[in-house]
């Protein structure tokens, strides 16, 4: 199924869970690998290259940096610093 054409409520949408996951998934490995540049480079560079071909294009980074901002605020609550949010900008 396509991922993308899911249109139902975005809070209950798996099609949404799905990607979000993947999302994090992407992160915590970037994190994990920032210190086996080795490893994580060919990862990243390989993840890039699938989503020119999904056709993403810069502006689509901006809008998931504001809702990847917005999801730590919430799930970090009283621990989502200045400084915490200026690590992830």
């Amino acid at each position: 199924p396509d991922e993308g054409n899911d249109e139902s409520d975005v809070y209950r949408s798996p099609a949404l869970r799905k990607l979000f996951s993947k999302f994090v998934n992407a992160v915590g490995c970037a994190v994990v690998g920032l210190h086996d540049s080795d490893k994580v480079v060919p990862m990243l560079t390989q993840l890039g290259a699938r989503h020119i071909n999904y056709g993403v294009n810069e502006a689509h980074w901006q809008t998931l940096g504001k809702a990847f901002t917005l999801t730590l605020r919430e799930i970090l609550s009283e621990s989502f610093t200045q400084e915490v949010e200026a690590a992830w900008s």
